[in-house]
Order: C-alpha cells, then structure tokens, then sequence
C-alpha cells in the first residue's frame, strides 16, 4: 500500500489538492472523485457567477419576495451570519457589488473619483437593505433589496468542511485538503501520523508548525494586492496593520471567515476573539516583516 495518493481538482477560481493516507490507491481514489463532484455541486448552489445558484437567485429578489434554498445553501449563509456577528461586522457576505466595482477599476473601466462614487453608493444601499435567513427552515426573505451576497470569503472553507464529513462518512481517518494556497485542512489519525508540518513566513521570519485535526487558513494582500474591503466602510483603502494573518480553527468554515476579518481588524480585536471565540485556536500574524502568534492559553 502507498503512503498518499494525491489528486487534484479546479473548482471556485482555485485548485483543491487532496492527499489521503493509509487508504489503497482504488479507494482512495473512489473518495477524491466522490470529494471533487461534492465541490462542484456546491459551487453550482453558492457561486454568484452560476446564473441559476441559489445565490444568483437570492441577489435577484425584490422587495417582498422570499426563495426556498438548498440545505447547503441555508447551512454557508447562516455560519457566514454567525461570523458576522462574532467578527463585530469585520466578516460580511454582502459585498458582490463592492468587489464588482472594485474588479472593475482594477480593469481600468472605472476611474479612481467613479470608483469612490460607486463604493459609496454600493455601501450606502447596502445598509439600507434588509435579507432575512430563517433560522428554522431553508429560506430567504427580502424585506429591501440593495445588498449582493459573494461567498468568496466562506464557501471554499466550507466546501472543506463538507468532504471532512464525507471522508468520515467514508471511514478515511487521514488526509490533507486545500484551496489554493488560502486554508489548509488536516485530519489525521494521531496514532498513525501525529502531525503534519506548516510552513509560515514573514520577511525577516519563518517558523514550521505542527498540525494535527485543524484548519488553517492565511489572508493578506501579498498575492493579489489589495482586494480586501473593509465591510463596515464599504472601502478597500483602510492601512492595514499586518502583511499577513493565518487563523487556525476547528473548522474550515470559521479559518477562512476570519482569516479575511483578522486581516482587517485590530490587535486588540484579534486578542479579544482568540479568547472569546470557542472555534478559534490561534492566529499569527506579520508585522514588519516578524512573526507573532497568539494562543488562548497565552492570552490572560
């Protein structure tokens, strides 16, 4: 039997690499395919650019009008709620117009005043908009319309979360998952393999982590400049205090919804939900060109 068998599927503007362990080859690769056709139905269900996903959908509805949702659908809008809310608004799906206009000055469609204007307009609607997800059954009701959902910031996370459960389903007990180079995640039988190692780098710094049954994901602006808006201003153009964050949670839902937030939010935000945020297992930072890391344990 071979250590790992490696496969590799583009969906969601990203590449997915799964590497499972202890597993023979046949099966192992019976799981991928079940794994990758799991992705690309859910990006059917929550990407904005699918004219018939769910979330196309929802960003059509008028004043009044209320849609039934797949459960999938129901279960990313109500953790990315949840994340709003524990992010003190720093995490917010509600952003599709502010990313469109902001794609379309990065294209040189929009001047710098146009895209100001715009940002401005977008946000103002925004907030005078109201979406309402019930709690109770999969549905959406829209009592204003004017607010665009982009899942870009929790649907790969979450995408990951859904084939850790098929891979239990499955009885595979070890095996690493990725979306592109932004969330990582692990789970492995510790008896078997007690830890995968992480690299983490800052200018001046690197450090390798041990990881073992968690999800790591990383934001910044390094990679594509700086495409990260500012959801309670509506903005892209606030200093941010860090060159990168990684956020290790429980999930992958949560480390790619707050991986986005830490980035944005303050030093003293990030210590505050690192000891408050029961998902949350640390997050390190880089700040002129250092590493730093905070823990629960060493927070008081």
């Amino acid at each position: 039997m071979n250590d790992s068998h490696l496969f590799e599927h583009q969906a969601m503007a990203t590449y997915f690499k799964l590497n499972i362990y202890n597993e023979e080859a046949k099966y192992a690769k019976n799981a991928a395919q079940q794994a990758f056709a799991l992705i690309d139905d859910l990006e059917d269900k929550l990407s904005r650019f699918r004219p018939d996903s769910d979330i196309s959908r929802v960003n059509k509805l008028k004043k009044d009008e209320q849609l039934p949702l797949d459960f999938e659908t129901w279960e990313v809008l109500k953790l990315a709620i949840s994340c709003h809310i524990e992010s003190n608004g720093a995490f917010d799906v509600g952003v599709a117009e502010h990313m469109k206009i902001f794609r379309a000055a990065k294209e040189g469609i929009l001047n710098e005043y146009e895209t100001f204007k715009a940002l401005e307009k977008a946000q103002n609607s925004k907030e005078e908009a109201s979406l309402f997800v019930d709690p109770d059954q999969p549905r959406v009701y829209c009592v204003n319309p004017g607010m665009f959902f982009d899942l870009g910031g929790i649907g790969k996370g979450y995408a990951l979360d859904k084939i850790d459960a098929l891979m239990k389903d499955l009885g595979i007990e070890t095996y690493t998952l990725s979306a592109g180079d932004s969330t990582l995640h692990i789970k492995n039988n510790t008896s078997i393999k007690p830890h995968f190692t992480y690299p983490i780098a800052a200018k001046q710094d690197r450090k390798i982590v041990e990881l073992s049954n968690i999800s790591v994901s990383a934001s910044g602006t390094f990679h594509q400049g700086n495409h990260i808006f500012d959801p309670r201003t509506g903005k892209n153009d606030f200093k941010p205090e860090f060159d990168r964050v990684w956020v290790a949670a429980k999930t992958s839902s949560y480390s790619d919804a707050f991986s986005t937030a830490c980035f944005i939010l303050s030093l003293p935000e990030i210590e505050d939900i690192v000891q408050t945020n029961d998902q949350i297992e640390w997050v390190t930072y880089a700040i002129d060109g250092k590493l730093a890391t905070l823990r629960k344990n060493q927070l008081s």
